[in-house]
């Protein structure tokens, strides 16, 4: 993985990876006293805009890349002060720990040679270090899912883990947290949960405020642990039909009343109406939502991300190791759709006619782990199975002939079409 993330390093120009210009000035400010006008959002966005070609009518000039790269930037003798409060206003609240390692590598970056170039090198190469440190352990924890974590996450999140994005903190804590509830769905009982597994729970949970604001949506997949439902289902069958009865009125009853009070401040049918046109409705579909399940960057061929699903599938399946219970299956599935849902609401509510247009792939693809239990429940279901070895030799090659293509088809994109080099102006 790092020989495959320091050739992107390189090989993908500067500042042309997904809103890189924003996290790079971010990644900037953590470390500095005087907050340098050349380090803005605003100045920093205009060069990448010039270094995707949004500002010059898609044309791309490569000596750009290079001026970005040789020319230092003006910091008015900035200094050095650490403060990780945010200096703008900030959509994930008013800390920013998210752009904490990609920060360091800006910082050193910057004490070194101080062009916007170089410093982009520099919050790519510490986010990807992070990334794979991290993640590392995060494999030998994982008792379940091992190949389909690395498949999903270093496929999925290409053009993320080497730049200096917050989504690789955000990457790794949801991650952890999905791979402690794999653990956690295997206890039938609270009492079999350690002090130092809930401890280690609560922290991924309150985690959750630092990152993304849509991965909170994991924490309804807490209903699918079987030390949760259970006991309610047992209440629940221990009662007499009149109990039943009343109990399943008084329920109706309260939806409908939240139902009627929420629908007050927001618009939640007319919601579902425009989720359902946008996302079942091809006639109606934005190019947004066509690609909605684009795990593999989208400048790569359409097949490419049909055979990598199935490969993917292929892996989860073959990497069956337990049962998975049927609440367990359910609630971790719907969990996708809970998280694809509120996600549309929260940009619908922001901007209804850029809602479809906001919410792309790259926000649900993660939750996709959450299918762990389902597909394994289903291999076991058809008896299929696989050798360790095999599901390795299958994943490897996956990701090394996924990211060469996605390697060569950058460079490609960006020194002999001279077009934006990471993603396709479709959307």
């Amino acid at each position: 993985m790092l020989v495959i993330g320091f050739l992107a390093v390189f090989i993908t120009p500067p500042l042309t990876m997904g809103d890189e210009g924003y996290h790079l000035s971010r990644s900037y400010n953590l470390f500095s006293t005087k907050a340098p006008e050349s380090m803005s959002n605003p100045q920093v966005r205009a060069k990448e805009f010039e270094a995707i070609g949004l500002s010059t009518e898609g044309k791309i000039n490569p000596t750009f890349y290079k001026k970005l790269i040789t020319k230092k930037v003006d910091l008015q003798n900035d200094g050095v002060r650490f403060s990780v409060y945010s200096k703008w206003n900030n959509t994930f609240g008013p800390l920013d720990f998210m752009h904490l390692p990609a920060a360091i590598g800006v910082l050193i970056a910057r004490l070194i040679y101080p062009s916007l170039g170089i410093m982009d090198y520099g919050g790519r190469i510490a986010n990807l270090l992070f990334f794979a440190f991290a993640f590392y352990f995060l494999i030998k924890k994982n008792k379940y899912a091992k190949w389909s974590m690395i498949l999903l996450f270093v496929i999925g999140g290409i053009q993320k883990i080497f730049s200096p994005s917050y989504d690789v903190l955000s990457f790794l804590v949801f991650a952890a947290f999905v791979v402690n509830l794999f653990d956690l769905a295997q206890l039938p009982t609270i009492r079999e949960v350690s002090l130092k597994k809930a401890i280690y729970t609560a922290f991924l949970t309150c985690s959750f405020y630092f990152i993304k604001t849509n991965y909170v949506f994991a924490i309804f997949a807490f209903l699918g642990l079987p030390m949760f439902y259970r006991p309610i289902i047992k209440k629940l069958k221990s009662l007499k039909i009149s109990g039943k009865f009343s109990l399943s009125a008084l329920i109706l009853g309260i939806i409908f009343i939240a139902t009627y009070f929420v629908n007050k401040k927001i618009p939640i049918f007319t919601i579902i109406k425009k989720f359902i046109e946008n996302y079942m409705n091809v006639e109606m579909m934005s190019n947004n939502a066509k690609q909605m399940w684009q795990i593999v960057p989208t400048t790569l061929p359409g097949f490419i991300n049909i055979i990598f699903i199935l490969i993917l599938f292929i892996v989860m399946m073959g990497e069956f190791k337990v049962s998975w219970s049927k609440g367990t299956v359910i609630f971790f599935s719907m969990t996708y759709l809970v998280n694809w849902l509120g996600i549309f609401a929260g940009f619908f509510i922001e901007n209804a006619a850029l809602a479809s247009a906001n919410l792309q792939g790259r926000y649900l693809s993660p939750f996709m782990f959450l299918f762990v239990p389902f597909v394994q429940n289903l291999g076991r279901k058809f008896n299929f199975t696989m050798s360790d070895k095999a599901i390795k030799k299958l994943s490897v090659w996956t990701i090394i002939t996924i990211s060469i293509l996605y390697l060569c088809i950058t460079f490609y994109r960006s020194y002999i079409l001279h077009v934006t080099p990471t993603w396709t102006n479709n959307a």
